[in-house]
Formats: structure tokens, C-alpha cells, sequence
């Protein structure tokens, strides 16, 4: 692996670390209300995405397709609305959902750990744990998400487990590839004395 590679690797992780923290924090800490939070905002973000549309074409000189732009700005405020209104009622599906999202999100992370082990880094193995927890809790989240005494504000601290797990596993992953670029200049120097010699 080259050096511009680790080091694109390393700048991506720690942002990605970095939102993974935030977010499970959000969850953790406003456990009560955050996925009923969060499908409002996706209300919110539906039936403005329907509103601009029809708004944009509106001011347009060309009329021209406006079948589709009326469906779209017509399904988009409805949708928004339908997810405004029946935030609690969906709750169950939004916690299937969540689990389903942290199964995949730790599953989007084994490649950083074969990239590492391609690279050479030594402890590869370690960035499973994380990894396998976090689909740990994504399984055990949908398995449960439609059984009435699993609450929203324990899918909600479950939902912010899993991200920290994952910024873990990205840390783990920077720190490999700290260590593999560290090898990688060593080498290089070595090979260079060598060549100067």
C-alpha cells in the first residue's frame, strides 16, 4: 500500500471518527426523543425537498415536464407530512431499520481491516472486535425491534453504542496505518542509505 494511500486512509477515518462520536454521543445523550427526532427531521427534509422542486420549476421559463415535477413536490410534502404526523406510530420500523444500519455499518468496515493486513500491520485481527460488536448490536436491535417492551430510548443508546464501536475500529484503523506508513518511511530510508552507499 502507498504512502498517499495510508495517509488518504488516515484523513478519511479521523472525520469519519469524528462524526461517528458526535453521533453516538446524540444518541446516547438524548436518548429519550432522538429517533422520533430524527424521522421528523426526515419529514422535514421530505416535504421541503417536494416544495423547492415544485418552487424551482415554477420560476423556470420552461413549463415543460410538469407531470413529474408535480408528482415528485406532491409525494414529497405528503411523505414529509406522513412521517411528521406518525413519528411514534413508526417507531418499530425506524428500530428495525436502525438495526439493520449498525449490522451494515460494521460490515462496511472490514475492508480497512484487510486493507490493513494487506498493508502489513501485524495487529489486523484486533479491529475485528469492534466490528463484530457492532453487528452484534445491529442484530440484536432488529431482532427486537417490533416486540413491544423494547423501548425507543434503549434502540436509541444501542443505535449510539454501535457508532462509538465504530469510531473505535476506525481509531484502530488509523492507528495501523500510522504504524504501516511509519514502516513504510523507515524502509524507504534504509533503501536510500543503502543506494547512497
Amino acid at each position: 500500500m502507498e504512502l498517499d494511500v495510508l495517509k488518504g486512509l488516515r484523513r478519511n477515518l479521523v472525520l469519519l471518527s469524528m462524526l461517528e462520536l458526535i453521533g453516538g454521543l446524540f444518541f446516547i445523550i438524548r436518548n429519550d426523543n432522538s429517533l422520533e427526532f430524527i424521522i421528523v427531521i426526515l419529514g422535514i427534509i421530505a416535504a421541503a425537498y417536494g416544495i423547492i422542486t415544485f418552487f424551482t420549476w415554477l420560476v423556470k421559463r420552461d413549463k415543460s415536464g410538469a407531470t413529474p415535477v408535480i408528482i415528485t413536490s406532491v409525494l414529497g410534502v405528503v411523505a414529509g407530512a406522513l412521517l411528521i404526523i406518525f413519528a411514534k406510530s413508526i417507531l418499530p420500523f425506524v428500530a428495525l431499520a436502525a438495526g439493520i444500519f449498525a449490522g451494515i455499518f460494521g460490515v462496511v468496515k472490514l475492508p480497512n481491516m484487510f486493507s490493513l493486513k494487506k498493508a502489513g500491520y501485524k495487529l489486523w485481527a484486533i479491529i475485528l472486535i469492534p466490528i463484530a460488536l457492532t453487528v452484534g448490536v445491529g442484530i440484536f436491535v432488529g431482532l427486537n425491534a417490533f416486540k413491544p417492551d423494547f423501548p425507543s430510548n434503549v434502540v436509541s443508546i444501542l443505535l449510539g453504542v454501535a457508532l462509538i464501536l465504530g469510531c473505535a475500529a476506525d481509531i484502530m484503523a488509523i492507528a495501523g496505518a500510522s504504524n504501516v506508513q511509519k514502516e513504510l518511511k523507515t524502509s524507504k530510508e534504509i533503501d536510500v542509505i543503502k543506494e547512497d552507499k
